[in-house]
């Protein structure tokens, strides 16, 4: 029954026909089609009269089963219709019908059909429930352990358990121990036997007054000690042959005694005791290069030889120098007393974790309700139980199951090989064990990948009946992909860091030879650039505000590359090239961080997105809305949620309303100033603006007393219906962007509502409290599932994008830090070792290291950095064709510096790179970075040489490119804006009676539109001229101007591009220039013709302004303005000079509207820009430049002309200014740059 559509190698028809003689476990590298090997020895079975339900297949995850059920019966269905034997179709045609009842699943479902079908075995009511949502398990958890934590609070006599509260706590408060309690549970419970696993945690801590001859110190900290050592003396013997090739004998003289004495050290490191090992690290000296008889005359040839030789002994030295501080930090007496300290602690420890397992159990068994590993528990039990019942069930089962097979063994924990193990057939082992180590990235759900690493050694051993099977062919990737990932693994993963090697067949095979030469595949690496340095950076058009933001828009700029220049993917369904699609293109990500960011850009450059999962669900802007809204209902005196409920569709109100809430009510709760305005308006003299905020807060505070009142007598899922009833919340967010996304995201939260109250736990502000802890810890639930197009890029997480691949890839945020927040902690935990605590010594206030805590930590980091790893295969290897790599250039660090961090590579001789530059990786990027250094390709281009020529023959194909903000795409204004009028315009029938109806309708706040609450000064600069000539408005100006009189909005609007012409600037285009010449300036440097003519044509090039408005810009005026009172002064205190101000003043509209004279009720906002002042000690001077025109026939006159017409801005600025300082402006200036004159601007009176 064989797949004639695909040959098979060798070694993937062993994996699916032969009848192993023991357990077979085959590693299957990624791309080597596992799935298709597993499919294809479940069909040679039923070929070989074993029927489908005799088989056990277990996979990671629901959809993996589906999709393992659906591909058997697809084969099944192939064979039935290939078949001309009758028997044998009826035979297929059975097994197909069995396929429903086969066992097909994930490890929960089947220990729960276990559990539910042989219950009695163990005692158990088979009326439970599966706690399966999360919100429910973590409120019942919470509330245990707040009942045993009282309870042990109101027992504590010898007062171990404040001690124990006190040493996990910190000035926050006493959570910390509530985390180490549920951590410990949920460690212990990934174990066969949960209760051994805790009464061991205390043996770690036992040890003799001898530590140097513990077994603690010879298993776990000697070894470490050892590898910094021998880390240390390779570095150092490279450095030494690097002297030794530089004809520098005397140095390298002095390198070898450093040697001779790490060596002596070392040997030492068993046997001495702990106080002579501490004498000798703290501190470890190298020989001294300055010494005597060593030459410091050294010629140009051998310079090189010393720079890389004196890197790599500073390497070494860094190596060396921790050893004292991080090993050796206390003498033995100090050490052993705090150990023994620690014990105590531990042990009280282990009996709180006790107590909260066994109060936690009986709380769930009166619940019927358990959580997934309870029921793996209790098929354990049943398995392994003594009685006569367990025992037959496990016979039965023995000999039920032909074969038992394994999908993502190397996810599994040790809980769940212990429930598999107990399956297998005693007479014959039958279990089928699949899976690739280098893809497991599931520690933090307790996987122990250490279990695949132990049975693939111990199957490889000649004399073993137990068979181990290596696929290596990956049959998804161009040649290219393959090569780059050997080139980055073969040098960063071995045994020492990685947890096994990357050698021989471990390492990809290409295997996907139907590409042929039709695929051009080249690995790029991009990283964004912030050269944020550079004065004339800044003001770049839509320059990324973030380093974040900038590599996405690099992302989504490439993206827009590929589709606009048409590149040419494989297409593996038609085997012909076409165009790339959108839906070819997946990004993948370390976490989730830059979905919104993501989200905006791709929004406004039109590129279809779909983000998998989101876990971004509380930030989602209608969640937020909604989440604020049921906190002010439980509490309406929080002023953010209010703020924000108050800004959104929900009440409507905008800042200037919000404002005019708060100015009469200045201090105190934001909510007791609407309460305020709510009581005392109606008994003031009444006025249009305050009527309209009057109706929204009256409406506001009935819809807030209806939902209290509403909550106090319903569910909360029914409240949160009821609010999308009355508001119309839920239609509203369907007419904006992704509609039908946020209405399955307000969906989602009524869902959960319901689940939440499912569960004992009720009431609004239970569930509002526990919303805010899942947001303290980080946490978060999925967004809500919605239709997605399906040409659209793909965004996920590397973990969500395991088992899948695309034709194109982007492995983004390669630089992000690995999250090494355990370092932080007071605590550590490892499966196989235990937990290290750190002991916090009360008398003394001080928080110190357990040599536990340091060994465990050690190995706790080893085994996240084998994780992050394994993370980064798992990305590679998701591109089919394509690969990119981005990240950022961070912490004000430049091309050449990060470059030079990769270079250190050049240090390391052998093929893996030396584990001090592995172990000292942050990022993805650190790893990648330095494995490609040494590559050809890298460092020819960079005219650099690497000696060790390792890789000098490595084939792959790759690009490192530094791109900045210059370099970003920006998007014209009508790229954002086009909208095409036949997708606006539809023919619609249309009622003309409610045409009419409309457009008869009068206001009845006609008055209040005569005048904008939000002004600029330049719109209102014209209310300051003579007010003669305002009250001539009313016989000479037409009734549009009169009305303007009170508006003051610009009625002329600038013509579109299209529509202008390209001849000569306009008088506003060079203002514009020079005022930005003004700004961007040195003022610390001398200023000058040639100075300004300089910066003039930066700004050309930067695309700031136009060539042809910088042949107007008047440069002379610029410097003579420099020349001048104003400009001396301004020279003279350049850092107390600020220039281009913003500043929004709330003030009375009777100050500028002589309309509203007397009512002082009606505020204005007004917004503007303050060219430049000086804050000096005897009082700020204010100045604004103007390039308006000064007729020199009459200068005086047109010179008073434009101080009239400026004065009452100006004047603006100066009440601005001085609200800004808290302190009155001293002088007013006006600069007119086309006669250079300085004119003092004073009120008119």
């Amino acid at each position: 029954m064989a797949d004639n559509s695909m040959n098979f190698t060798p070694e993937q028809e062993k994996a699916i026909t032969e009848n192993f003689p023991g357990n077979a476990l085959v590693s299957a590298s990624a791309g080597s089609g596992k799935t298709r090997v597993l499919v294809q020895r479940v069909l040679n079975k039923v070929e070989h009269g074993v029927d489908v339900d005799h088989l056990l297949i277990v996979t990671f995850t629901k959809a993996a089963a589906k999709e393992m059920r659906d591909r058997i019966k697809r084969g099944l269905q192939d064979e039935v219709n290939q078949s001309n034997d009758d028997e044998q179709k009826r035979n297929l045609i059975k097994q197909i019908r069995k396929l429903s009842v086969a066992h097909i699943s994930t490890m929960d479902a089947f220990c729960q059909w276990l559990v539910q079908k042989d219950y009695y075995a163990i005692d158990l009511d088979p009326n439970f429930r599966i706690l399966a949502d999360k919100t429910e398990k973590e409120m019942l958890r919470d509330s245990v352990w707040e009942d045993v934590r009282e309870d042990l609070y109101g027992n504590d006599e010898d007062g171990s358990f404040a001690r124990l509260t006190r040493n996990f706590s910190n000035d926050r408060g006493d959570d910390g121990l509530t985390d180490v309690v549920l951590s410990l549970y949920d460690f212990s419970n990934a174990n066969q036997d949960p209760e051994a696993w805790l009464n061991h945690l205390v043996d770690l801590y036992q040890m003799d007054d001898n530590i140097t001859q513990s077994n603690f110190y010879q298993k776990y900290l000697l070894p470490e000690i050892q590898n910094k050592i021998k880390q240390a003396v390779g570095i150092l013997k490279q450095a030494k042959q690097e002297f030794l090739d530089g004809a520098l004998s005397s140095r390298a003289d002095l390198i070898d005694k450093d040697i001779k004495k790490l060596n002596r050290i070392y040997d030492r490191l068993g046997t001495a005791t702990w106080d002579a090992l501490y004498e000798l690290f703290n501190p470890f000296k190298l020989e001294s290069m300055n010494q005597k008889g060593i030459s410091k005359k050294i010629d140009d040839s051998q310079k090189e030889f010393q720079k890389v030789a004196m890197d790599s002994r500073k390497e070494a030295k860094k190596i060396i120098d921790k050893i004292g501080p991080k090993y050796f930090f206390a003498k033995e007496d100090a050490n052993l007393d705090v150990i023994k300290q620690a014990e105590k602690l531990v042990q009280k420890l282990v009996e709180v974790v006790q107590t909260f397992s066994k109060r936690y159990a009986v709380v769930k068994k009166q619940k019927h309700a358990y959580e997934f590993v309870d029921i793996e528990h209790f098929a354990l039990n049943i398995l392994t139980g003594k009685s006569e019942d367990s025992q037959e069930i496990k016979r039965q089962l023995q000999n039920y199951f032909d074969e038992i097979m394994v999908d993502e063994y190397q996810d599994n924990n040790r809980l769940q090989d212990a429930i598999l193990s107990a399956m297998k057939n005693q007479q014959h082992e039958n279990m089928f064990m699949v899976g690739d180590v280098k893809q497991s990235i599931y520690g933090f759900r307790l996987a122990d990948p250490g279990m695949f690493l132990e049975k693939l050694d111990h199957y490889q051993e000649s004399d073993n009946k137990d068979t181990a099977v290596e696929l290596s062919d990956n049959f998804r990737s161009v040649k290219n992909v393959d090569d780059f990932t050997n080139l980055v693994f073969s040098q960063i993963m071995d045994r020492g860091l990685g947890e096994m090697d990357y050698t021989g067949n471990a390492k990809l095979k290409y295997g996907a030879t139907y590409y042929g030469n039709s695929v051009k595949s080249n690995a790029n690496v991009l990283m964004y650039v912030d050269d944020n340095s550079k004065d004339d950076d800044e003001d770049l058009t839509l320059k990324p505000d973030t380093n974040s933001e900038g590599q996405v828009r690099m992302v989504a700029d490439q993206i827009q590359d590929l589709i606009q220049k048409k590149m040419q993917i494989y297409d593996k369904t038609t085997h012909e090239m076409r165009d790339i699609r959108y839906g070819d293109i997946a990004i993948l990500e370390p976490t989730r961080n830059n979905n919104l960011n993501l989200s905006k850009e791709f929004l406004q450059k039109r590129i279809p997105l779909s983000i998998d999962g989101g876990e971004s669900y509380f930030k989602t802007t209608e969640v937020q809305i909604m989440m604020s809204l049921l906190q002010i209902i439980d509490n309406p005196y929080q002023d953010i949620p209010l703020a924000a409920v108050l800004r959104s569709p929900i009440v409507g109100m905008d800042e200037n309303e919000m404002a005019y809430l708060r100015i009469n009510h200045k201090t105190g709760d934001y909510f007791a100033s609407i309460l305020d305005f709510y009581h005392h308006y109606p008994s003031q003299e009444p006025n249009e603006f305050g009527n309209l905020v009057a109706k929204k807060v009256q409406l506001f505070l009935d819809q807030l007393k209806d939902f209290k009142d509403f909550a106090t007598k319903h569910e909360l899922s029914d409240l949160i219906w009821h609010i999308y009833s009355v508001t119309g919340f839920l239609d509203y967010v369907g007419g904006m962007p992704a509609g039908k996304k946020r209405q399955a995201n307000l969906h989602a939260l009524y869902e959960r509502a319901s689940e939440y109250e499912k569960s004992s736990f009720k009431g609004l502000f239970a569930f509002v409290q526990f919303v805010k802890r899942l947001q303290d810890k980080d946490d978060d639930l999925a967004e809500a599932p919605a239709d997605i197009e399906t040409d659209s890029v793909h965004v996920m997480t590397i973990h969500g994008s395991k088992g899948l691949e695309f034709p194109v890839v982007f492995l983004m945020d390669a630089t992000k830090n690995f999250n090494e927040s355990a370092e932080k902690n007071r605590y550590v935990l490892n499966n196989k070792l235990g937990i290290g605590i750190k002991y916090f010594d009360q008398s003394k206030h001080e928080l110190l290291p357990t040599l536990q805590y340091v060994a465990i930590m050690a190995a706790k980091k080893n085994s996240n950095l084998a994780e992050e790893m394994r993370k980064l295969y798992v990305a590679l290897t998701r591109a089919e064709q394509q690969l990119y790599i981005t990240g950022i250039v961070k912490n004000k660090k430049t091309p050449e510096t990060e470059t030079k961090d990769w270079e250190r590579a050049y240090q390391s001789h052998n093929m893996v790179l030396d584990q001090s530059m592995r172990s000292g990786a942050k990022s993805f990027m650190d790893w990648i970075g330095a494995a490609l250094a040494r590559h050809p390709n890298y460092y020819q281009d960079r005219g650099k040489v690497d000696a060790t020529h390792v890789l000098a023959n490595d084939p792959t194909n790759f690009k490192v490119e530094f791109v900045t903000a210059k370099d970003l795409q920006q998007p014209s204004q009508a790229e954002t804006t086009s909208t095409s009028l036949d997708q606006t315009l539809k023919n619609e029938q249309i009622d003309q009676s409610k045409i009419q109806h409309i457009m008869d309708f009068k206001y009845p706040y006609h008055a209040a539109t005569t005048t904008t609450a939000y002004q600029s000064v330049s719109e209102i600069k014209r209310l300051f001229d003579d007010p003669d000539n305002i009250q001539l408005g009313s016989v000479s100006e037409s009734r549009n101007m009169i009305l303007r009189r009170t508006r003051y909005n610009n009625t002329t609007f600038m013509q579109p591009q299209f529509m202008q012409s390209v001849g000569q600037p306009n008088s506003m285009e060079i203002g514009t220039a020079t005022h930005l010449i003004l700004q961007k300036i040195n003022v610390k440097e001398p200023i000058n013709q040639d100075t300004v003519a300089e910066l003039l044509a930066q700004l050309v090039n930067d695309k700031l302004i136009t060539p042809e408005v910088a042949k107007k810009v008047n440069v002379d005026s610029v410097v003579k303005f420099y020349q001048s009172e104003l400009g001396q002064l301004i020279k003279a205190h350049p850092d107390q000079l600020h220039r281009e101000v913003p500043f929004s003043l709330l003030i009375s509209a009777e100050q500028i509207f002589s309309e509203f004279e007397n009512d002082a009720d009606q505020k204005l906002l007004v917004h503007g820009i303050i060219d430049g002042y000086l804050d000096l000690d005897d009082g700020p001077v204010l100045f604004d430049y103007k390039t308006d025109f000064v007729n020199p026939k009459k200068s005086d006159a047109s010179v008073e002309k434009i101080i009239d017409q400026y004065r009452g801005q100006v004047n603006i600025y100066g009440i601005a200014l001085s609200d800004i300082l808290g302190k009155p402006v001293k002088d007013e200036y006006l600069y007119l740059l086309s006669n250079n004159s300085l004119q003092r601007v004073v009120p008119k009176k």
